[in-house]
């Protein structure tokens, strides 16, 4: 007999940002498309309190997917530690003295076309109109946490405001850094012809917008983009090919490129389908770009590198488009569809792990477990096991499983581990096991998201004074140093304030 149940009523809240995937990019502006995809994520196991998975929500997905654990993250600490603040609050002179570049801003997609010559007239000035952006607060997130938005220096060139960018991304101040992205937009320092610096800006407000919470905000401003299949995106390939490649190739058909880099893509298909109000629209536009993949990969005149991209992109838009027919209750569909994804043998274990959370959504316990098969040696795949116990209810079993999966020193997740585990000693009744295993991670610098939101729920349920303990939690969170793992910029709805 299948075991097929609904999860939603044993899910939670979605934990923090990064996984213990491949290593994605070591650039400030590759973590942060690195993060946005898990914002983009199901919210799998989402319950009346943060449940583990939610946290593992973010555990799956491949380079432009999910993230795990902020908590332990195997994640590349963005700066050295000699770098690293020690207070969320950093002045803007300091700021403009340090890492004056912003080179990664013109890496967002290594396949994106390089600068494009005047007489194509790609004009990108309607994406720099100030009515665009709206205007951001401070006043959602607790006192302690606040920091002062960075005012942009006019007469300073602009890889200096691309460099003090970088900072705040490399650092998790996403609200402060969606602010000045729109800035440096906005500001005169910007050609309406420099297609990568624009779109990469563009695509840094919009993530960092999700990232600080602020979806909605972001899904009215991806608007502006318009319709991302409209000929005025593409270009003709042979745009940049000398003459001698011209008369060689001039037996075969010339494709169309889009200039749009590609993790923008992806994101302005999720969040334009929230903005205009139609998940339908997420589904169709999944698609769209997933037949341009596939073009891309058949073609001859790839490298075998490219190819390998485009194999992961199609991959990923693949999980993306299972996860759309989940937010749109279309369960059914959804699981045909996760179910006719073929699996490679060189198939990540975050893939695979990603795919499982996704047959726990749908409530599909036979089809999760199947997913890693008789291979049960991964980290990833040892998550699994005490996950199923927490969605058929053996919350206790749930406890020895994840318990002997946080004494193993050797995993990465230690922290993710632990968030899971508490949640699992709550429901099994031991509150005050779970209220020390959670200020144990806090204590040790492992404040994400929903670690500091189960913390909060924790203080509710065992104290008159929780507004003063969640108050006290806030002031700990800000004194902790600056690792770049987290976003510093929390709002009150993390603490429950």
């Amino acid at each position: 007999m299948s075991r097929e149940r609904t999860v939603d009523s044993l899910l939670l809240r979605r934990g923090p940002s990064r996984a213990n995937l491949p290593d994605p990019e070591s650039t400030a502006l590759g973590r942060t498309r690195y993060l946005i995809a898990s914002a983009s994520f199901p919210k799998l196991l989402v319950r009346r309190f943060s449940v583990p998975c939610s946290h593992v929500s973010e555990f799956v997905t491949d380079r432009y997917g999910v993230a795990s654990a902020t908590s332990p993250q195997c994640f590349k600490i963005p700066l050295a530690s000699s770098m690293l603040l020690t207070s969320p609050t950093k002045s803007k002179h300091t700021f403009a003295e340090e890492n004056d570049f912003g080179s990664t801003f013109h890496e967002l997609d290594p396949l994106a076309p390089d600068e494009l010559p005047e007489t194509l007239g790609k004009d990108l000035s309607f994406l720099l109109r100030h009515n665009i952006f709206h205007p951001l607060s401070h006043i959602d997130i607790p006192p302690p946490l606040r920091s002062e938005f960075v005012v942009l220096n006019p007469g300073e060139p602009l890889s200096s405001s691309l460099g003090v960018l970088e900072k705040l991304l490399s650092q998790g101040r996403f609200l402060v850094a969606a602010q000045l992205a729109s800035s440096i937009l906005t500001s005169s320092l910007i050609s309406p012809t420099d297609i990568r610096i624009i779109f990469s800006l563009f695509y840094t407000r919009l993530a960092c917008l999700e990232l600080s919470g602020n979806t909605a905000l972001a899904a009215q401003e991806s608007k502006a983009l318009e319709d991302l299949n409209s000929a005025f995106y593409y270009l003709d390939s042979s745009f940049d090919e000398s003459e001698a490649s011209k008369k060689q190739e001039q037996s075969h058909v010339h494709y169309a490129r889009h200039i749009v880099p590609w993790p923008l893509r992806v994101l302005a298909v999720r969040l334009q389908s929230i903005g205009f109000g139609d998940p339908r629209r997420s589904i169709g536009g999944l698609y769209e770009i997933g037949l341009e993949a596939r073009r891309e990969l058949m073609r001859k005149e790839s490298s075998e590198k490219e190819r390998t991209i485009w194999s992961e992109r199609l991959a990923d838009l693949g999980v993306r488009s299972v996860n759309a027919l989940v937010e749109m209750g279309d369960l059914d569909a959804a699981k045909r569809s996760l179910e006719a994804l073929k699996a490679s043998d060189e198939q990540t274990q975050a893939m695979k792990l990603r795919k499982a959370l996704l047959f726990l959504r749908i409530g599909d316990l036979d089809a999760a477990e199947r997913v890693f098969g008789d291979s049960r040696d991964s980290k990833e795949a040892a998550l699994l096991q005490p996950l199923l116990s927490m969605s058929e209810g053996r919350y206790q079993d749930a406890v020895t499983e994840w318990r002997t999966l946080h004494e193993d020193a050797q995993r990465m997740d230690g922290a993710l581990v632990a968030q899971n585990l508490a949640v699992c000693l709550l429901y099994s009744g031991k509150l005050d096991e779970a209220r020390q295993l959670l200020e144990t991670q806090v204590a040790a610098n492992h404040s994400f998201g929903s670690l500091i939101f189960n913390l909060s729920t924790v203080y509710e349920l065992c104290s008159d004074s929780a507004a003063q303990l969640k108050g006290q939690l806030a002031a700990t969170v800000s004194d902790q140093p600056v690792s770049g793992q987290t976003n510093l910029d929390r709002p009150n709805t993390d603490f429950k304030l």
